[in-house]
């Protein structure tokens, strides 16, 4: 990618899922909220484990915090819980992304621990400074369990042509980058 594309694509694809994730919240609560418990898309994650991928570590960090910091300031109303926990991520995806060649199912797994622990790390954190009285057994069934079945399905619809998307802006920067370096 282009050192503009670099910047503007990751902040443009993650101000638009932000958006999304607030307009799908609104326009399907009837739907996301069932009696057995509460759905919550997470596009904004699901964006950002894709881009950890094939990022920088220093962009993915500064991402990472300006977009929990607007995440917290818009859904939660309790600054820091989403901006640690999309560090945390970036953190450990950045480590494993160095072990594994990324795939799609790779990728589709990652995502899935990583909303896991996201949403347990949210929990605790609502838990600790008291502002849900929910029980463990009730959180895992009554919100991790439909949210984690509605993303896995969102990625499996958006993911792969989000990742080609990535990867051939990426492909075109390298062979850029890859002509001029004599």
């Amino acid at each position: 990618m282009t050192n503009w594309k670099k910047v503007i694509f990751p902040i443009f694809l993650l101000f638009f899922t932000l958006v999304i994730d607030g307009g799908v919240s609104f326009l399907f609560r009837e739907q996301l909220i069932t009696s057995e418990g509460f759905i919550i898309p997470r596009l904004v994650v699901i964006t950002l484990i894709m881009l950890s991928f094939y990022l920088e570590p220093k962009q993915l960090f500064i991402l990472a915090f300006s977009f929990g910091f607007i995440y917290d300031s818009y859904y939660s109303g309790v600054l820091g819980i989403y901006i640690a926990a999309f560090i945390v991520i970036q953190y450990v995806i950045v480590q494993i992304r160095q072990i594994i060649n990324p795939n799609f199912f790779l990728i589709l797994l990652v995502n899935i621990v990583s909303l896991t622990l996201m949403e347990l790390f949210v929990f605790g954190g609502y838990r600790v400074i008291g502002l849900t009285d929910m029980t463990l057994q009730m959180f895992l069934v009554n919100r991790l369990s439909g949210t984690l079945i509605l993303n896995a399905c969102i990625f499996l619809i958006v993911g792969y042509p989000l990742q080609e998307w990535i990867q051939t802006l990426a492909a075109v920067d390298e062979s850029k980058s890859g002509t001029t370096k004599i």
